[in-house]
């Protein structure tokens, strides 16, 4: 077999969207993945009574497809953890579907574009300068969170290499946003509705008996809560991980989300521990007075919490190092959601 060269660059590019606003849609070399949080939703007072979606109906993506695959990875974590079960929602997937065509199509051989804005009237996929305007234009309305993950990658011989399937690929492009922290946000969100869109380019170049392929890779999602939202209820928090969580990855690359949660680390190779996350509802006031992560011999793991840019009903912990694979860590919250105290303790493994 010939030898193989591989080079993949995944670099999250987060773009925040406001109520009015969307984020700009630049070139950026051999790209990424990107998401946008949910700072278009208002805070609004504490609710009383949890309204948390615990079943829905089926979703009717493809077997086998990204879209399904991803979809499942991402309603068992919510699940799993207490955020409540998202239902598909076929303009949502229209939208996500056409703003992933516009990246493919705005995209060249050197250049790969990522961002949550459209700025290309004459693009043939443009619906919209925004994710709220291109949830509009779908039919569903203003009321999204969008989250993007993009990647390019080069083989330099694909002659006997085993490609990923669409289902790892989607799997692993939703892993890769909860691996974040304004990512996480928005895919933890409280909206009642998602959908997907998917769009892959293959180019392959022939010579000398060597095949080399280049894989454009966009994915996006949209949250919705244009019909309302779900809540945990006024006092109760949900977290991610969570004691159900198992295979959880164990670094996470600050400098490959825009906004970096740590400006102060620039190099994309740098990795800390994956980001741990505890909310109330939005409207909520959350304080945690005391948090602790322990390795499985039951000592402490130094952590960070100053993250910026939360609302006040969110809160990161996050290891100054990354975990060690296949091992299980002790999670610790206690603090109060507008005023009820709560103790959040778990047990999560790493994947191996």
């Amino acid at each position: 077999m010939r030898a193989l060269v591989v080079s993949a660059i995944a670099v999250a590019v987060l773009v925040g969207c406001g109520g009015g606003g969307g984020g700009g849609g630049g070139g950026v070399p051999f790209a990424l993945p990107t998401t946008t949080p949910p700072a278009s939703q208002p805070e609004t007072p504490a609710p009383t009574t949890s309204s948390l979606q615990s079943s829905v109906a089926p979703a009717n993506y493809s077997a086998n497809s990204g879209e399904l695959a991803a979809y499942s990875y991402l309603q068992k974590a919510r699940s799993d953890c207490g955020f409540g079960l998202l239902q598909q929602n076929t303009k949502l997937d229209q939208a996500a579907k056409a703003h992933s065509r516009y990246l493919i199509a705005a995209g060249n051989d050197t250049t790969a574009v990522v961002g949550h804005g459209e700025d290309d009237v004459n693009n043939p996929f443009y619906t919209g300068s925004s994710p709220f305007a291109r949830a509009s234009a779908a039919g569903y309305g203003e009321n999204v969170v969008e989250d993007l993950s993009a990647t390019t990658e080069f083989y330099g011989d694909k002659n006997g290499v085993e490609l990923p399937t669409a289902g790892t690929r989607g799997e692993n492009a939703m892993r890769s946003l909860l691996n974040t922290v304004a990512h996480l946000v928005g895919a933890m969100s409280p909206g009642k509705e998602i959908g997907y869109g998917i769009e892959q380019k293959n180019v392959e170049k022939a010579s000398g008996g060597f095949t080399t392929l280049r894989i454009d890779y966009r994915f996006g999602l949209l949250v919705g809560s244009q019909g309302g939202t779900q809540l945990l209820g006024a006092g109760n928090v949900a977290s991610y991980p969570c004691g159900k969580t198992v295979g959880l990855d164990y670094a996470f690359a600050p400098a490959t989300e825009d906004p970096n949660p740590f400006p102060e680390i620039v190099d994309q190779s740098a990795k800390v521990g994956p980001p741990l996350y505890i909310r109330a509802d939005e409207g909520s006031t959350l304080t945690v007075k005391s948090f602790s992560l322990k390795d499985d011999a039951g000592a402490e793991v130094a952590v960070r919490t100053d993250v910026k840019g939360l609302g006040q009903h969110e809160f990161f912990m996050v290891p100054r190092a990354p975990l060690k694979p296949g091992k299980t860590y002790s999670v610790k919250f206690e603090g109060s959601a507008n005023g009820k105290n709560f103790t959040q303790a778990f047990n999560f493994t790493t994947k191996s």
